[in-house]
């Protein structure tokens, strides 16, 4: 099965006529030496990676993964306008060989269109070979209304007692609300599903509502309201640790509806970039997503003009990786954490593809612009 961002690079059905020989004894033992020198050298690497070496990795010549983060608020409410301005970044983007598109926004009722943006958006993809994600985002703020305004309990409450308008995943029914519109997705032709916003507000903005704590409570004898609030209290990190592990049920949850559907949908993620502290600090354990093959792609969100901060973070995820899942680096162009340069990009590219990650991914649509594009392809996308 071929999966979005690791396509073989065949050169489709190449046959090569060849014809009779008569080979001389002398080239005939040069071939076997040449064999033999090709095997030792490959059981030597095969050691030095201290027998942990996935030697099928690569062996398809995976093709490299060359994506966006878009919306589809980038493009006029308008349809043919709209149909026009799509078609007008696809031929930009195929310029440097973009292959996946992360696209925020990409269902009806997430864009406030009149007219189905998603089936325009595969339609015009396809003919460019590029593949298409739609995003959800747990995280995100809802509208108080509909279901939501009928279960106010869905959403995360304050130490205090108040109320944000983000679902608390450790409610199972917030999950089943949410998982609602993956399988919505999956009545598309997508080729992948990718979340983001895949955890809890930073610093550790759980939910405190009375449901929540009490089923903690009943489980470790505590309510998390009723314990020293720091590391030096046993039942709190087990609260961080609880609430995290409900991020992962979702994850997990997830993968289950897509591999049910029997369709060829990857799941992606956007994770913070540093997994320790992601797991701590907003309950994103994507460590363990990586090391159980939940996700088949993970775009460490590694936005900074310092490259020898950026080199070490690709580094640590790919190891973190290890092969189960695609690493897809992701470049911030300008983001609330940096503003980059061409050669800036330029030269993140070169330290992702140099520290093994199987691709890049951009921050942002809009601000991936011709001197951007033009940089790429007369440089790493030539």
């Amino acid at each position: 099965m071929v999966r979005v961002g690791c396509n073989a690079d065949c050169k489709g059905d190449e046959r090569i006529e060849v014809k009779k020989n008569i080979y001389t004894k002398g080239e005939i033992e040069m071939y076997k030496k040449s064999r033999f020198m090709f095997v030792f050298i490959i059981v030597i690497l095969f050691i030095c990676k201290g027998f942990t070496i996935d030697l099928f990795s690569k062996t398809d010549k995976q093709k490299e993964g060359r994506a966006v983060w878009i919306s589809a608020n980038m493009f006029s409410m308008e349809k043919e306008e709209a149909i026009s301005q799509i078609k007008e970044i696809l031929n930009k983007y195929s310029l440097i060989g973009i292959n996946n598109l992360f696209c925020f926004s990409s269902m009806m009722y997430q864009n406030q269109k009149k007219w189905d943006f998603l089936e325009i958006l595969l339609k015009e993809t396809q003919k460019k070979n590029i593949k298409v994600h739609p995003i959800f985002c747990p995280y995100r703020k809802v509208k108080l209304e509909g279901e939501i305004k009928e279960h106010p309990e869905w959403l995360i409450s304050g130490k205090k007692g108040e109320i944000y308008l983000n679902l608390n995943m450790a409610n199972p029914e917030a999950r089943e609300y949410f998982k609602r519109e993956i399988i919505k997705a999956l009545k598309y032709n997508v080729d992948g599903i990718h979340l983001d916003g895949i955890r809890f507000p930073i610093n550790q903005g759980f939910s405190y509502d009375k449901t929540t704590c009490g089923v903690f409570k009943k489980e470790f004898g505590f309510s998390p309201l009723e314990v020293h609030q720091d590391c030096g209290s046993m039942v709190w990190c087990e609260w961080i640790k609880w609430n995290a592990n409900h991020i992962t049920t979702l994850v997990r949850e997830i993968k289950e509806i897509i591999e049910k559907s029997g369709k060829d949908v990857v799941l992606g993620v956007d994770v913070f970039p540093d997994a320790e502290t992601a797991k701590i600090l907003i309950g994103q354990d994507w460590e363990l997503w990586a090391k159980e093959g939940l996700v088949d792609i993970i775009c460490p969100m590694q936005y900074t003009n310092n490259l020898d901060v950026f080199r070490k973070s690709v580094k640590k995820a790919v190891i973190i990786a290890r092969g189960k899942c695609l690493v897809y680096s992701g470049i911030g162009i300008r983001s609330s954490h940096n503003i980059n340069t061409p050669e800036g990009v330029v030269q993140e590219v070169k330290l992702a593809r140099e520290e093994g990650a199987d691709g890049v991914v951009f921050f942002f649509g809009t601000t991936l612009t011709d001197k951007f594009i033009n940089k790429l392809k007369l440089d790493v996308f030539k």
